[in-house]
């Protein structure tokens, strides 16, 4: 089980691990818990604790809000909130249009590179819902990395507030013309359970692509999935990480772009690492008991994590303990347990 990183510090940037190896209690919580205790471990701990009082002083500090861009009256409009800002360190930064002098408002836009559990780094982008002026930096954002899927979290409106605008064409065979790239709708299908899928071709003066959008409307914004809906959120993840673990990219969004963002990669990181564990341990159980220690799990490890990657991810105890919830019924479900 080699080169998963279960807890550890993150590979870039990791201004929280310091303070954490300073405290044998936080050094144990990273640790984790052996997926065949997870169900009785989860009844002892206070999460909203967990979350509140550890994770978020950890990971909003000083430290964390001098590493955010660097403020530019430019960049302002193309920010959906003016607190959620892109950290340094793992921004995407989109190539200079033409050979004039650099140009924030081109090759700025509100987006992180995540890393996967795996080890595999900048697998994923975590972004806000695009603003019709971001839509061409979008775009480009997607050919440049060369994105197989966008996962699109959010309606485009709900509680009457603005979450996204529609960065695709309205209509199947229709295109829209964003700059200099040409974004065309070959298909969409309503796979039920509020997912929609989407097959896009995406054109730019050097090259042309097929992408996939996956949009589920069952996530209200600041909350978390109904508890009916754990066969639809596994499914999600299973169409997710068949992308990631052939090694290709996937940009995730919301609305801001943390809360239900940072959810859904937490999920599906923990998800890469019970499958791998499956594939261990296959249907011996026996594995699992002889050494439950080889086979644990850090919730708290792998969003303190992302947290590094990506200012707020994970935004609401709520979403915090929904996590929780969401890998015990996993591992139930996975390991018989």
């Amino acid at each position: 089980m080699q080169g998963y990183l279960v807890e550890g510090k993150e590979i870039n940037n990791d201004y929280s691990y310091q303070w954490l190896t300073g405290s044998p209690d936080l050094v144990a919580i990273e640790r984790g818990i052996p997926i065949l205790h997870i169900n009785s471990e989860i009844q002892k701990r206070d999460l909203e604790m967990e979350f509140r009082k550890l994770l978020r002083r950890l990971t909003e500090t000083q430290f964390h809000n001098e590493n955010l861009h660097d403020f530019h009256p430019d960049l302002q409009k193309l920010n959906r909130y003016n607190n959620i800002i892109p950290f340094k360190h793992s921004i995407v930064k989109l190539k200079q249009e033409g050979e004039d002098e650099e140009n924030y408002k081109d090759t700025y836009i509100n987006a992180n590179f995540i890393n996967l559990i795996n080890g595999k780094e900048k697998m994923i982008i975590a972004t806000q819902g695009p603003l019709n002026q971001t839509f061409w930096h979008f775009w480009r954002m997607v050919i440049q990395e060369d994105m197989a899927m966008i996962v699109m979290l959010c309606n485009l409106r709900e509680n009457q507030r603005a979450q996204c605008e529609q960065y695709w064409p309205k209509n199947v065979g229709e295109s829209i013309q964003v700059g200099n790239i040409q974004v065309n709708l070959l298909s969409q299908d309503d796979l039920g359970n509020n997912i929609i899928k989407r097959v896009v071709k995406v054109t730019s003066e050097q090259e042309e692509k097929s992408v996939i959008q996956i949009q589920w409307c069952g996530w209200p914004d600041q909350g978390v999935p109904s508890p009916s809906d754990f066969d639809v959120m596994r499914e999600l993840l299973n169409m997710i990480n068949e992308k990631l673990l052939l090694d290709q990219k996937v940009v995730f969004h919301c609305s801001a772009g943390v809360g239900r963002t940072g959810t859904l990669i937490a999920l599906a990181n923990l998800m890469i690492l019970l499958r791998a564990y499956k594939q261990h341990i296959g249907e011996d159980k026996q594995k699992l008991e002889e050494n439950p220690e080889l086979f644990r799990i850090s919730i708290f490890g792998i969003v303190r994590r992302l947290r590094e990657q990506r200012w707020g991810m994970v935004h609401t105890s709520e979403q915090y303990i929904y996590i929780y919830k969401f890998i015990n019924e996993a591992v139930k479900s996975m390991f018989n347990v």
